[in-house]
């Protein structure tokens, strides 16, 4: 009796494994069935083969890729693919960040009942609208010439992104023969947009300024300091590109007097800068939907006077990603807050993208306060004349020096007060000249094509 006893719990036991077994296969079905039937090793998802993927366009309908007679075809303007290629994908499925690598379950007609078998999926509608315009693309890809680095723009009020652009980049129509061993190519299958960090150079100016009004809560706007040129601080020198003299914030910023913000960092002190830094997004990870970014990163806990001061400037370690930037720029149009960008408006697309980020990265009074300098810094430093008339662009540029003979990053970042183009961007490209020569450059060509556009 005890034998039979112990062999029916034995099967009890195997009965209950089998039963959760096949209950957490069919729960994993659902969850993750789109995952295991678009493999990227699938190389006929890309390619077309059997399956059939979706048209892909830009908002105004034009055609961006589809599959014709079993191949993926593109664009029909070669620099309109070139732009837009870590955006809509490559045929082999590399570029992990891209529209047919990310949504290739709504491509394919993927559901979990009849999988992709393209008899069923025939009357599906497997086709995407993105939100991008493929005008606006080709002309920051244009405006970067032959420089490699990211562009991005998108509506702070609806997350509607207009353009995304990384370079370097290929004709997905002409994959180059060496594009493996020509030096040329290196890290083209990266999306600088999403998967790239630079050193900021003065665009963290922005950062610091914030911290300060955390710091100073009643005198950060009349707080100043002198500017030589050069200073001291922490047994090394500080340097600024000019003599400016007396400066307060307003003026700092507008000057990106180096020797303002490296006073005011170390009287902010290494531990509230970097708390202040966090808060706005560095140190963590702000995805895009369900895609990781490369994280902003700030770590000033050994750092002394001379780096502290260095940090205040964008310089020392810190690295700053891309889309952060721009998203930070949204958060500071819109009262502290961000809205989620999104490439597509397709709710059934979007659903399965999801988002956990935390879209609050300062307060609705500082956000007003870092607008206010931005509109000065444009309107008595940079000049108007850069953007189309009546955008009311608030903007920061930045030259980040990297070093070892290479010319700096430059960025520029910003968006448009006017409610009618509420546009937030940011412009970052590699082995420049300055911020407002290089990347400023960019920004406004690419404002004025948004402005055609929109």
């Amino acid at each position: 009796m005890k034998t039979t006893g112990f062999r029916s719990i034995v099967l009890y036991l195997l009965l209950f494994a089998f039963i959760g077994g096949i209950a957490f296969f069919v729960v994993s079905l659902f969850t993750n069935g789109n995952r295991w039937a678009m493999q990227p090793y699938n190389g006929h998802l890309y390619a077309g083969g059997s399956v059939k993927l979706g048209d892909i366009t830009d908002k105004d309908g034009d055609l961006l890729a589809t599959t014709k007679s079993g191949s993926r075809v593109y664009s029909e303007n070669e620099d309109t693919r070139r732009a837009l290629l870590h955006t809509v994908g490559d045929s082999s499925g590399y570029i992990s960040t891209s529209v047919q690598y990310t949504m290739r379950s709504k491509l394919a007609g993927y559901n979990v009942i009849t999988g992709i078998n393209p008899v069923a999926n025939y009357f599906s509608n497997n086709n995407i609208k993105l939100t991008v315009d493929a005008d606006v693309c080709t002309a920051a890809y244009n405006a970067l010439g032959s420089r490699n680095g990211a562009v991005m723009v998108y509506n702070y009020l609806t997350g509607d992104i207009v353009c995304k652009v990384s370079k370097p980049t290929f004709d997905p129509m002409n994959v180059p023969g060496d594009i493996e061993e020509n030096s040329s190519y290196a890290g083209v299958y990266l999306d600088n947009d999403l998967s790239s960090s630079y050193t900021p150079g003065s665009i963290f100016k922005l950062v610091t300024s914030a911290a300060a009004m955390d710091k100073f809560t009643s005198d950060w706007d009349t707080k100043t300091f002198y500017c030589e040129g050069s200073v001291e601080i922490g047994g090394s020198n500080v340097t600024c590109m000019n003599y400016h003299g007396e400066q307060n914030m307003s003026k700092a910023l507008g000057n990106s007097c180096n020797i303002y913000f490296a006073y005011l960092a170390n009287e902010i002190g290494a531990e509230k800068l970097q708390e202040k830094a966090e808060d706005m997004g560095f140190n963590r990870e702000i995805s895009f939907g369900k895609i990781p970014c490369a994280e902003s990163k700030i770590d000033l806990t050994k750092a002394n006077e001379n780096q502290l001061a260095w940090a205040g400037v964008g310089q020392y370690t810190i690295l700053t990603n891309p889309y952060h930037m721009m998203v930070l720029m949204g958060a500071v149009a819109n009262n502290g807050e961000y809205v989620e960008p999104r490439l597509t408006t397709d709710s059934s697309v979007l659903s399965s993208l999801g988002s956990s980020n935390d879209k609050k990265l300062l307060s609705a009074d500082q956000a007003k306060e870092l607008k206010n300098l931005m509109r000065n810094t444009v309107e008595n430093y940079y000049g108007d004349y850069l953007f189309p008339d009546g955008m009311q662009v608030c903007a920061k540029t930045g030259t980040g020096e990297v070093g070892e003979g290479i010319g700096p990053n430059c960025w520029m970042v910003g968006f448009s007060q006017n409610s009618s183009t509420p546009y937030a961007f940011v412009v970052i490209v590699e082995d420049g000249a300055g911020g407002i020569e290089t990347a400023g450059n960019v920004a406004a060509t690419v404002m004025r094509a948004v402005s055609n556009e929109f």
